[in-house]
Parts: structure tokens; C-alpha cells; sequence
């Protein structure tokens, strides 16, 4: 074999490594998913419906530790996370006594769940919905007991939400995810439609669904995956 060939055939793997490398990570595949006001009318304080079903990924792709889910709602949406009835509990607290024990019940905002696969079994957790200095916490529970075990949710801009969800390490795969959170949480106005409805009759919402290296600090990984949903919307 040639100095030429060598080099050429060394090259060759070493891209089709990266490339397997690349697809061994993966999130699955989204099948439908929803981000719906309560409200189909304009400039009006509104409550906030996300749904999100999966496919797992194909058996022998690794799960990335975490999924950044990031939910952009239709131009001209107001978010205010702050407006909402805060807990002041510190993140350690919230660690040690799970959101239920270190928080006001006034500050659980809304209601989810989630399920998945654990290592291949069916895996179930509902989900309450804190609203903490500025953020959300989505707080584990199980029949009705704190897990101590949660995630957080922050607004990016007037009309964007990240969450960042663990897998713990990759152990489960994500199936199905709702969250409500209602339009008047303790009184408060939190969430304002768009002023206008766009001659489509309908306003958009786009979802991106990246892996993430780790929860916190973690880098993108895979494939990311996109999503829209459209509401009817009228004056």
C-alpha cells in the first residue's frame, strides 16, 4: 500500500468512527408535541399547555445525561416568571427537603408528568411546578410523596422557556411529558398572548429538543430535534 493510500484509508475511518460516535447518541424520536396558550385571544393574560411524546431512541444508542427542551411561543408573547408567587428557598435547600418541604404551597404554580423507560421498564413520576426566584423547579413526586428530585425551567427573552431534563446518566428514556400551569397562579399575570393574530388565523410555536452533556454547564450532544405547533387564534 502506497504513503497516498494509507494516509487516504486512515482518514476514511477516522471520519466514519466520528460519524458513529455522533449517531450513538441520541434522544429518540419526537411524535407529537403541543404548546398551547389557555386562551385563543389576543393580549389577554393566558395559562401555558406543553405536551411532548417520544419515540426511544433505536436500541444501542446512548441516551444523552440530560434534554434541553426549548419552547419559543408565537412573536409578540409576554413572559414574566417573576410576576409569579415566588419561593425563596436556596437550591440546597430544595435539595435537601425536595420543593414540597422548602417551599409555600402558594408558589406550586402548576401540575405534570412525566413517564419513560427505566432501564426498559415503564416508569412513571408526576410533576408539581414551583415557582422559585424567578425560575420554575419541576419537583418529582410519586403517588402523592416528594422524590426530592427535580429540574429547572427558565424564560430566555419575552417568549421562550428551557428546560433542561435528566436522565439520570442516560438510564431513562423519555417517553411522554405534560405540564400545565395555569393563566392566574395567586392572582398574578404572568403570561400575555400576542397582541395581534397573524392573517394565518393561527399562531405558531416551535420546539427544539437537544442532548446535553451534563444539567447544568452541560454542552449540546447529537442530534437536536424540531417541533411545531399551530393555535387558532382571533381578536
Amino acid at each position: 500500500m502506497t504513503r497516498t493510500r494509507f494516509v487516504l484509508l486512515t482518514l476514511a475511518i477516522a471520519i466514519g468512527a466520528t460519524a458513529v460516535a455522533a449517531a450513538a447518541t441520541d434522544t429518540g424520536k419526537v411524535t407529537a408535541y403541543k404548546a398551547r396558550f389557555s386562551t385563543k385571544h389576543v393580549g389577554t393574560a393566558a395559562g401555558l399547555h406543553l405536551l411532548t411524546k417520544g419515540k426511544p431512541p433505536a436500541k444501542g444508542a446512548k441516551i444523552p445525561p440530560a434534554i434541553r427542551q426549548t419552547t419559543i411561543l408565537a412573536a409578540g408573547t409576554r413572559i414574566d416568571l417573576s410576576a409569579l408567587p415566588q419561593c425563596q428557598a436556596s437550591d440546597d435547600q430544595i435539595d435537601a427537603q425536595g420543593a414540597e418541604g422548602a417551599c409555600p404551597s402558594s408558589s406550586r404554580v402548576g401540575t405534570g408528568s412525566a413517564d419513560g423507560l427505566l432501564n426498559g421498564q415503564p416508569v412513571h413520576f408526576d410533576i408539581g411546578i414551583y415557582a422559585v426566584r424567578g425560575h420554575l423547579v419541576f419537583a418529582a413526586e410519586r403517588d402523592g410523596m416528594p422524590l426530592k428530585q427535580s429540574f429547572m425551567g427558565f424564560a430566555s427573552g419575552k417568549r421562550t422557556l428551557k428546560l433542561t431534563v435528566p436522565t439520570l446518566n442516560g438510564s431513562i428514556a423519555p417517553k411522554r411529558f405534560e405540564a400545565n400551569i395555569p393563566a392566574h397562579p395567586g392572582g398574578s399575570k404572568w403570561l400575555v398572548t400576542p397582541s395581534k393574530c397573524p392573517r394565518s388565523g393561527h399562531w405558531t410555536a416551535k420546539g427544539i429538543f437537544q442532548g446535553r452533556t451534563a444539567v447544568e454547564g452541560g454542552k449540546p450532544v447529537g442530534k437536536a430535534r424540531r417541533a411545531t405547533d399551530t393555535q387558532r387564534c382571533h381578536a
